[in-house]
């Protein structure tokens, strides 16, 4: 059983639902006329709406590097991947070298020193030992990643303060030990962080060696101000290597995972998106409403037959336009394939993912874009509604959607259905 919330494709019906009247005298109100769109869509565009400043500056890469509040979930996902994986390498080169330079200290340092900085190059080793296997412990999760990063760069920190101290009232010279925190912040640029992650992490590396420089009384002395210049430097090198790391992995990831004519996310990625979230959600004993839209252009094929394929570029680029006014920014939308396109509504339920789909069936009913003769060209769009229910198989959940849409252009077209 289905039910039918939308007018057909030429007359008002009496199956439109009272909630299909609400939503689109609503709209009539808000938008009286008709909206021309110029099918010209960026890659991270997304309206007009308060998010829009954001959205210009985002192609700049201002927001893009800045921090990972913009960066989806996935991209979130795989450079964690990469932040683990560089994380590996180094944890196995500091526990490798750690113990090696143990008989150079037999050989430079002081006696009543040696036993001291071996026991602290042995801690070393075990930390780095460990953090291998904590690192590992958790895949494909940021936070996590990010958090062994910061113990990869405070345990060498940490063994450079301990050894400083221990060092200060002996005549050795520092070998092997004063280049510790400008060798850390160059490991930075290994790592594709934004910039208020190398930031943090550079921060604390120069206050460690500020408070180092302090507690030996050469803070403000020539040789200070040196080290200072010099880790202040390669931190900003460190920053410019990250920037161009995670520019690069961005244009990558949006490659890899964008339609590139509407700038929507591809099929196989929201069937990513998609079987995670069912996998949560069937782990989770609270159960938030998952939604799937499965959204279908009426006679597209005409449109393209008649006016060509430009002009069904252009339908197809103000269709996602439409899609992302209308849906939130934590929505997963996709160009499903051809003229059809699904969207994934986390935290939805039923009843409100009919009426963002109506919102969107009015919006293409008010909306044209223009042919290269300059004539409007109007389109409409068949959208399937349906609900995650318990124990359900993604497949289960797109085909019982794709049959409401199906149903949708079956009787008549530009109509909202949802699935039972």
């Amino acid at each position: 059983m289905s039910n039918t919330t939308a007018a057909s494709e030429t007359t008002p019906t009496d199956t439109t639902s009272a909630s299909a009247s609400h939503a689109q005298a609503l709209l009539a109100e808000n938008q009286p006329e008709r909206r021309q769109y110029s099918g010209q869509v960026s890659d991270m565009g997304s309206g007009e709406s308060g998010a829009g400043l954001y959205r210009k500056l985002s192609e700049l890469n201002i927001f893009d590097t800045l921090s990972n509040r913009y960066h989806s979930d996935d991209f979130n996902a795989a450079r964690s991947e990469y932040i683990r994986t560089r994380v590996n390498i180094l944890s196995i080169v500091f526990a490798i070298f750690a113990p090696l330079w143990i008989p150079m200290d037999y050989i430079l340092l002081e006696s009543e020193d040696l036993n001291v900085i071996a026991l602290y190059r042995l801690v070393l080793f075990a930390g780095m030992v460990i953090l291998l296997l904590i690192n590992n412990a958790r895949k494909r999760n940021l936070q996590h990643s990010l958090f062994c990063l910061t113990i990869l760069i405070a345990l060498p920190a940490v063994f450079y303060t301990a050894s400083l101290f221990q060092l200060l009232n002996s005549n050795t010279p520092l070998i092997g030990y004063s280049f510790i925190p400008f060798l850390l912040v160059a490991i930075l640029s290994v790592f594709p962080l934004t910039i208020m992650e190398a930031t943090a992490l550079g921060g604390g590396l120069i206050a460690t060696l500020m408070y180092n420089d302090y507690y030996s009384a050469t803070l403000f002395t020539l040789d200070g101000f040196k080290d200072l210049w010099l880790i202040s430097t390669l931190l900003i090198i460190a920053l410019w290597a990250n920037q161009a790391q995670l520019h690069m992995l961005l244009r990558l990831y949006r490659q890899a995972t964008r339609d590139p004519l509407t700038g929507l996310l591809n099929r196989r990625v929201m069937t990513e998106r998609l079987k995670e979230l069912t996998q949560r959600w069937n782990s989770s004993s609270k159960k938030p409403p998952v939604c799937v839209l499965m959204l279908d252009l009426d006679r597209f094929k005409r449109i393209n037959d008649t006016y060509g394929h430009l002009t069904g570029d252009k339908v197809l680029q103000a269709f996602s336009q439409i899609m992302k006014e209308e849906l939130r920014s934590s929505d997963i939308l996709t160009r499903y394939g051809g003229e059809e396109f699904a969207a994934v509504l986390p935290g939805t339920n039923l009843d409100n993912a009919v009426k963002a789909a109506e919102r969107i069936r009015l919006r293409c009913e008010q909306s044209w874009v223009t042919s290269k003769e300059n004539e409007p060209v109007h389109f409409t769009t068949s959208v399937g509604v349906g609900q995650l229910k318990d124990s359900e198989e993604i497949n289960e959940l797109l085909h019982r959607v794709d049959n409401s849409l199906y149903e949708a252009k079956k009787s008549g077209r530009n109509k909202v259905i949802q699935s039972c």
